[in-house]
């Protein structure tokens, strides 16, 4: 049966968020129940779902989308990049100005509001934080894509952007597993795949725009699929080394903190925590790349 799941995202900024909503939905594994968008302009990050879903292959049944907390638990200012949604063109929604969401938020009521779900979180912890806050007695596990796991010295965006929050949901003894930036910068997705994904029509076209644009805002020839690669510990665990169970921490970057704000370590203690530690690098771009290019709508061969 698939795993029923609830994803929480950041989406518009970094385009994986975009890559991995597309995985998803073609990815007959998991059925998506639910979209909670987070962190920063979250009335536009969610048209951005919905723009996505209209033109994504996928089933008829619509999936609710919410907007969740604008605002970090830890007074962070929100790191809003410029390029949201730019490549789409005019986007129907309601500006974040007209009021911000916070705690209680649409997208909190929705995580929190779970009947057996999966949460999938892929960005700042903050609504899911809320949810959890809520009740969230009906989450049955979460996997999220943060932390740098091998290196307590470096804090990592997703953590670092709320680290009250992330502190929360890691500490919080549900099933987590949880992908860090020191496995997921192993795999890349090259022009090959850019140039795969531009061909497969309007959609495709549009990611392939947003990687470019984002290729050249860090000076780099290649996209780094972060998120995808966290869903996809969900739909094929076998190309994945998990280590056990345990207990983690998060810095705050306080003085005496081990380490930088969002800064993540294993305890060693028992606690619920799985961190990803390794993955078949080559298997894992082709099922990524293969899963999206038909979500786009690439012919079947």
């Amino acid at each position: 049966m698939p795993v029923p799941l609830l994803l929480d995202t950041d989406i518009g900024t970094d385009v994986d968020d975009e890559l991995a909503l597309a995985l998803l939905v073609a990815s007959p594994e998991v059925a998506l129940r639910g979209v909670c968008t987070t962190y920063g302009d979250v009335a536009l990050r969610a048209a951005i779902v919905v723009e996505m879903l209209r033109h994504l292959r996928r089933a008829p049944e619509p999936v609710p989308v919410e907007r969740g907390r604008a605002e970090t638990r830890s007074g962070r200012p929100v790191w809003w990049a410029g390029n949201e949604g730019r490549a789409y063109g005019p986007l129907r929604y309601r500006p974040s100005s007209e009021g911000a969401w916070v705690r209680p938020s649409p997208g909190a009521a929705l995580l929190a509001n779970a009947d057996g779900d999966h949460v999938l979180a892929i960005g700042p912890l903050g609504s899911l934080a809320d949810a959890l806050d809520l009740d969230g007695g009906g989450i049955v596990g979460l996997t999220l894509m943060g932390g740098d796991w091998s290196d307590p010295g470096v804090g990592e965006h997703n953590l670092a952007s709320d680290s009250v929050s992330a502190r929360a949901v890691l500490t919080a003894g549900l099933p987590t597993t949880v992908v860090g930036v020191d496995v997921t910068r192993r795999v890349r997705f090259d022009e090959a795949e850019v140039a795969r994904f531009a061909a497969c029509g309007y959609l495709g076209a549009v990611l392939a725009v947003e990687m470019h644009a984002w290729r050249r805002r860090w000076d780099e020839d290649f996209e780094v699929p972060h998120d995808p690669l966290a869903a996809l510990t969900l739909i094929e665990p076998d190309l994945f080394t998990f280590a056990e169970p345990c207990a983690v921490e998060v810095s705050d970057g306080a003085d005496g903190a081990f380490g930088p704000e969002g800064a993540v370590r294993r305890t060693g203690e028992a606690g619920t925590v799985r961190v990803v530690t390794d993955v078949d690098v080559e298997a894992a771009r082709r099922s990524m790349a293969d899963r999206i290019a038909r979500a786009l709508g690439e012919p079947a061969p």
